[in-house]
């Protein structure tokens, strides 16, 4: 409550003390005081801080400094309008004053009691002490907002409050700061038409007001903002924040800027694109060529063959190696344009996942493959009951190249030796091919893998394309593969099919 006296006992005029005697007095209180002087009679802004004690500094929780000539406005702005008429009128009327005020301690308003004593037409004294049973939560309060203010200038996103009645800032953080290129002081009591392009600033008012009346979070994923820097991307989240009785009295909005990601993301999407009509064009280049190479190919070969049959007789040795040879390259060209277009296929194709039965397909593959090797002694042992998760086709395709494989490079084994089989470590299942054949130096096993990568070129035909096309038929179902091996003593291909397999 407030008391205002008719009439209060003139103390003596300041003037018959000196400055440093009044000083000495109000130094020496136990209770927290603080003098004012009105300095111009006319002007209620004029009061002037003449002295005041450390148990002021204390109640206050308020660093004063050198607040000695100080106005009243430049120590306490917020509270100047009001308490700078109230002092003004007690300084020329002498009068008292006794009630509550509110001061900002730590961000927190906190009110505390107040006698005030006009006198000598142009001072005031201002008795001030806290309220006992509010100086704990007083304390708890300054101390939480200490601890929110802290987290907030560190979270590295903008962050801000606004009112829920008008939508006016009263809280930003550095980010913000930084993100907008304005010191907060700028935008502490504006709102978003004061800063931003209308139709923006209306998007995100139009935001702010499905929140609050929705109670409950929204999330918008992107939003451009006007900035010192540009235009800026932002992906923000808003929550209300509501008082006691459910009732909305805040907003509050948490913003990262995502424009560099978004760039970025952008960036890969149209290299993507640009790949995606690259392949699209390569792939319709490649069929054509190979299509187009397939017709001379077969004529090379056919003549070379009716050349032989006809005239063969005719021919000295040289002549018919060299012919043997055309019809050889011709044809090895021939099987290399089958594997290219094969890998292209394989490429191209998006696998369907249905179970396998791995076991069937293997002896189903191996039974083709021993066909043109029948002058041979291979043991081939496939394990019962694999199954798999995956593309029939395109699995059957890559144990075609594994198998086919195994056997080549057992070729000078006296008996050679094929297993097919699978095993887990941890999580993982792991199919494999294992054969007993010439291995390879594992310094060149990360070539294995790479079109016309041969480890074996002058001993064994083939066109280096099958293992590739093997790893891209694994890594089209999300898997992996790998070899090991050590030279001379065999060779075992790892592959896995990705998760629920």
């Amino acid at each position: 409550m407030t008391n205002v006296g008719e009439e209060g006992a003139q103390a003596p005029h300041v003037a018959a003390m000196t400055i440093e005697a009044l000083s000495a007095v109000v130094d020496a209180a136990p209770v927290g005081i603080l003098v004012w002087r009105l300095v111009d009679p006319d002007d209620d802004s004029s009061m002037e801080l003449v002295a005041l004690n450390e148990a002021a500094r204390n109640t206050l929780q308020r660093d004063l400094g050198a607040a000695r000539g100080k106005r009243l406005a430049e120590l306490f702005p917020e509270a100047a309008n009001e308490r700078a008429p109230l002092y003004a009128a007690l300084a020329r009327s002498g009068q008292r004053f006794a009630g509550e005020v509110e001061s900002i301690i730590g961000g927190v308003r906190v009110p505390f009691a107040v006698n005030a004593q006009g006198f000598g037409g142009d001072h005031v004294v201002v008795y001030v002490s806290a309220i006992a049973e509010q100086r704990q939560t007083v304390i708890a309060a300054v101390e939480a907002t200490a601890f929110v203010t802290s987290i907030l200038e560190s979270i590295p996103h903008m962050v801000f409050v606004k009112d829920a009645a008008g939508l006016r800032f009263e809280r930003f953080n550095k980010a913000g700061e930084e993100l907008l290129g304005m010191p907060r002081e700028q935008l502490i009591g504006k709102s978003d038409r004061d800063f931003f392009p209308p139709e923006q600033a209306e998007a995100f008012i139009a935001a702010d007001r499905e929140t609050l009346a929705g109670g409950t979070p929204i999330d918008i994923a992107e939003e451009p903002i006007e900035t010192a820097r540009g235009t800026r991307w932002l992906h923000t989240k808003k929550v209300p924040i509501l008082d006691w009785v459910g009732k909305p009295k805040y907003l509050l909005g948490i913003s990262e800027d995502i424009t560099e990601r978004r760039d970025q993301e952008a960036a890969l999407r149209a290299a993507l694109e640009a790949l995606e009509a690259s392949n699209r064009e390569l792939e319709t280049f490649s069929y054509t060529v190979a299509h187009d190479l397939r017709a001379p190919l077969r004529a090379i070969d056919g003549f070379g063959q009716a050349l032989f049959e006809d005239h063969g007789d005719g021919l000295d040795a040289d002549a018919r190696k060299m012919l043997e040879r055309i019809r050889s390259n011709a044809k090895h060209m021939g099987r290399l344009i089958d594997d290219l277009l094969q890998l292209a296929r394989v490429s191209r194709t998006e696998p369907v996942r249905v179970p396998v039965d791995l076991t069937a397909a293997a002896l189903r593959v191996a039974e083709r493959v021993a066909q043109g090797e029948l002058d041979r002694d291979v043991e081939v042992f496939i394990a019962p009951g694999l199954v798999a998760v995956g593309d029939p086709g395109l699995l059957r395709i890559a144990l075609e190249n594994l198998l086919g494989n195994a056997f080549k490079f057992t070729r000078p084994r006296a008996r050679g030796q094929v297993d097919v089989g699978a095993e887990v470590i941890g999580e993982e299942k792991r199919y494999f091919v294992r054969d007993n054949g010439v291995g390879f130096d594992t310094e060149h096993a990360g070539k294995l893998f790479r079109p016309f990568e041969r480890l074996h070129v002058a001993d064994f035909e083939g066109t280096g394309i099958g293992l590739a096309i093997v790893r891209r038929v694994v890594e089209h179902h999300g898997g992996r593969v790998w070899a090991e091996s050590t030279t001379g003593q065999g060779a075992t291909f790892y592959f896995t099919l990705g998760s629920g397999t």
